[in-house]
């Protein structure tokens, strides 16, 4: 009897093994140098990923899907001089954050009111923007951490009718929130 309850046991630890190997190699890692690293569940199996740049100061990433109608994705992560020493989103004083929204008028070049903003949360409590456009054509999450800029940029597929929608944002907030940050130790 001992010998099988052994055997079930060693069983079981086994299984575990090899269920916790299994959980870790779905997970894909990206590391901003000197800083962190992000490490996030492996991509659903219809997106492809580009690394349209990858340096010390900057990385950027564009996701796309085999699926016409599922939404396009540009990642950046990027060291800002005007957040050196700025941990989280939560830090910024008011200034900064009209700063970042009139940044986003800029880059966009849009008029004023044409972008909605919103503040949200991850599931961990991260702070974060979303900024959207009326007309559905672009959505983003933009976070800070550790004086980097994050943004995640939603542009609707070729085939979706009526632009990002809040399902495909409500997405990228729970995708940020089962991402894990890690400082890198100096």
């Amino acid at each position: 009897m001992k010998k099988i309850i052994a055997l079930a046991l060693s069983l079981m630890l086994l299984l575990g093994c090899v269920s916790a190997f299994a959980e870790t190699a779905e997970k894909e890692t990206i590391t901003m140098l000197g800083a962190f690293t992000v490490t996030y569940d492996k991509l659903p199996e219809d997106y492809e990923m580009q690394v349209l740049t990858d340096t010390e100061m900057m990385y950027a990433a564009a996701f796309a899907s085999e699926d016409a109608t599922k939404p396009q994705i540009l990642l950046t992560m990027a060291f800002s001089d005007a957040w050196d020493g700025v941990e989280t989103l939560a830090d910024a004083t008011e200034d900064d954050m009209a700063a970042v929204k009139e940044d986003f008028y800029t880059v966009a070049e849009l008029d004023e009111g044409d972008i909605t903003f919103e503040d949200a949360a991850t599931g961990l409590g991260t702070p974060l923007l979303i900024a959207r456009t009326a007309d559905g054509a672009m959505a983003a999450v933009y976070t800070i951490y550790k004086s980097h800029e994050i943004e995640v940029d939603l542009f609707p597929g070729t085939e979706e009718e009526g632009g990002v929608s809040e399902e495909d944002i409500q997405a990228m907030i729970q995708f940020l929130t089962d991402v894990e940050f890690a400082p890198i130790a100096e």
